[in-house]
């Protein structure tokens, strides 16, 4: 993920673009990962700490302010929020999705 938020796409990018780079292939490359393994809290943490530097426009030399808490992205559209994932959130999704089809689905294991 680190790879992928260059110090240029930062500065290139509105905030429209970060929004839609961040929503629609940034969280999508970690879809596989949290859906197989429950992330520790500081890796989570230090996703969602990339995530809201890039968004926001930070980078090591230029810190900027985020004018709206990371809890309020994250809400949904329709509740005032980007709509952006919480990872913490979604990681117990995709795991509790796969116990459930372990568990209902028995016989295509």
């Amino acid at each position: 993920v680190h790879k992928r938020l260059s110090k240029w796409k930062c500065k290139m990018l509105s905030f429209g673009g970060r929004l839609v780079l961040l929503k629609s292939v940034l969280q999508s490359i970690l879809i596989y990962f949290l859906s197989f393994f429950k992330a520790l809290p500081s890796i989570i943490s230090h996703l969602e700490s990339l995530f809201k530097n890039f968004l926001w426009g930070r980078d090591d030399e230029h810190g900027k302010l985020a004018w709206v808490s990371w809890d309020e992205v994250c809400r949904d559209k329709h509740l005032g929020g980007l709509g952006l994932r919480d990872l913490r959130v979604f990681n117990l999704a995709l795991l509790g999705k796969w116990r459930w089809r372990l568990l209902v689905e028995k016989e295509t294991f």
